[in-house]
């Protein structure tokens, strides 16, 4: 009987030169991807970001996609921007520009939904400063109607944090919201007896008691403020705060918007501050109306300007300002 041969493996050793060469790969292999793979941001809440025209910057809101965000063109007057998936190749590209502390709605897939709110904090020649918020989808925000869907005729590179996104656009549509003259009327009519239904909330009517309050006291001036302000507080300003102090982040007035959410017959109704300073400029009560329902106001979240105040602080706050019958009203707080 013939005993079967004894398989065995080829020995083989790397040498201490071959050693070093794979590691001198190793390395350049990440530098490489290092330098290829763009830095992402990922951004669960409000945050503010700078960028240099035709800057690109990565960032990730909260549903996972990764999103790069170019600044065109900026100045003193404004700036634009271009958002898009990436890779860019399988995403629409959405275009908007932002006048000095204005926001929009924008969604960052060219949808019909929101998924982040953007404010222009800061802008130059050379930088443009934005504030990104994201926005729950749920809510089905719709983009603003500003916001426009490009569609590219052809892609080059994505930058890799310096460089932009390298766009060539060709046809330009707007995202439209349209519908039929009877839906429109149906979501107008939706939308007022949504409103109807919160003016009889205390919160609805403190609204527009505040709205008010603040369009009137866009009128107020120094003097008349000192001499209210020493009236209340049995002081002369400037203490605690003079008015050239506080004149620039008192709202000067609210805004009202409404959107349709998912679940029918559901009213989103945002009310928002607008102010000089983007500080105090944004949303500051969203509520939720269910217009098919008695027990009608389903949700309801202070944030923005009233963030961590309810109804009570609110109404107790208006209910001393509105006293005071001169344009100052807003400016002078509780003692």
């Amino acid at each position: 009987m013939q005993v079967p041969k004894k398989f065995t493996l080829p020995a083989w050793r790397l040498s201490g030169r071959q050693i070093l060469a794979l590691v001198a790969a190793l390395i350049v292999i990440y530098i490489v991807y290092g330098v290829l793979v763009p830095s992402v941001i990922t951004i669960t809440a409000t945050r503010s970001i700078t960028l240099s025209p035709n800057q690109t910057q990565f960032i990730r809101i909260y549903n996972g996609s990764t999103t790069a965000l170019e600044l065109r063109a900026s100045s003193v007057s404004g700036a634009s921007f271009y958002i898009t998936h990436v890779p860019a190749l399988y995403g629409s590209v959405v275009s908007f520009s932002l006048s000095p502390v204005s926001s929009l709605n924008v969604s960052t897939d060219g949808s019909q939904t929101a998924d982040i709110n953007i404010r222009l904090l800061t802008e130059s020649n050379s930088s443009a400063t934005v504030e990104i918020t994201p926005l729950i989808l749920a809510l089905s925000i719709k983009p603003s109607p500003s916001v426009t869907l490009l569609n590219p005729s052809s892609l080059s590179s994505i930058g890799s944090g310096s460089g932009g996104l390298g766009l060539t656009v060709s046809t330009t549509s707007v995202l439209s919201t349209s519908t039929t003259t009877v839906a429109q009327n149906s979501t107008q009519l939706l939308f007022q007896q949504a409103l109807t239904l919160m003016n009889k909330t205390g919160t609805g009517i403190l609204m527009k008691g505040y709205r008010t309050l603040y369009e009137k006291d866009a009128g107020c001036t120094s003097g008349v403020y000192n001499s209210t302000y020493a009236t209340y507080y049995s002081k002369h300003p400037p203490a605690p705060v003079d008015f050239a102090n506080i004149s620039a982040h008192t709202p000067t007035d609210i805004t009202i918007n409404e959107s349709t959410l998912q679940a029918k017959n559901n009213v989103l109704i945002t009310y928002s501050t607008i102010s000089p300073s983007p500080d105090t400029t944004g949303q500051a009560v969203l509520a939720i109306i269910n217009t098919s329902s008695s027990n009608f106001l389903s949700s309801l979240t202070y944030t923005g300007l009233y963030t961590g105040l309810n109804y009570s602080t609110l109404n107790s706050s208006y209910s001393f300002q509105s006293k005071i019958l001169n344009d100052c009203g807003a400016y002078i707080t509780p003692p």
